[in-house]
């Protein structure tokens, strides 16, 4: 499997972001890479997600789909926040351009070694990080790929949808939403017309929430 090797940037919160040297886009935010993940993902995402399920007593497992691997953030992340809610987390994520692992090794997100666990977790195989999180990477283009599973979450972290115009169709947000159990929640940093419009003929109830960092919107999708 090829990897590529991004250039590491700076943004404005002291964490880093890459750039992407095939489509030339920044990972995230120049605002703040990991004040963004936080704030889009998890906040908005997974807390939301562990929230509702314990007010209506149905938490278990949260089945979590990220669209984009990438630099690894949103997955470290979710890992923290599964031990702080003691939720149990079966974490799945598709990227089609893998970095290499001596790129994540410089990001310096954490000292703790369960971050390059992530990134040396071999592919297309269920592997257990920690009591309360497994990850299974998926290397390939969601728009051809068939995955057989139910989830509770999606992080939706493709680039940009004047990048990438085909990730961010009605036919693919129904395809996903195949993926998703009734009630299931998409969240995305996009927060752009075409975006909610795909979302709704897709089956979703779109909520635009405030942005991170200064960005005025962001949404998170509900399967109806």
């Amino acid at each position: 499997m090829e990897t590529i090797h991004p250039v590491i940037e700076p943004t404005e919160d002291g964490s880093v972001t890459l750039l992407h040297p095939i489509l030339h886009e920044s990972y995230h935010s120049l605002r703040g890479a990991k004040g963004e993940s936080e704030h889009v993902y998890i906040r908005h995402g997974f807390q939301f997600v562990v929230e509702t399920g314990k007010e209506s007593g149905l938490l278990g497992p949260v089945r979590i789909l990220e669209m984009g691997f990438g630099s690894g953030l949103n997955a470290w992340l979710t890992l923290l926040a599964a031990e702080t809610f003691a939720c149990p987390v079966e974490y799945r994520a598709v990227e089609r351009y893998p970095i290499d692992p001596t790129v994540a090794a410089r990001l310096g997100y954490t000292d703790d070694s369960r971050f390059m666990q992530l990134h040396n977790a071999p592919w297309g195989c269920c592997e257990r990080i920690t009591p309360y999180f497994s990850l299974e990477k998926l290397n390939g283009a969601l728009e051809s790929m068939e995955i057989r599973s139910v989830f509770d979450l999606v992080y939706y972290d493709a680039f940009a949808p004047d990048v990438q115009p085909e990730l961010w169709s009605t036919s693919l947000f129904t395809k996903i939403g195949t993926m998703m159990r009734p009630g299931g929640v998409l969240v995305t940093y996009s927060a752009k017309g075409s975006v909610k419009q795909a979302l709704r003929e897709a089956g979703f109830d779109v909520h635009r929430l405030p942005g991170a960092l200064g960005k005025h919107h962001m949404l998170r999708a509900i399967k109806q």
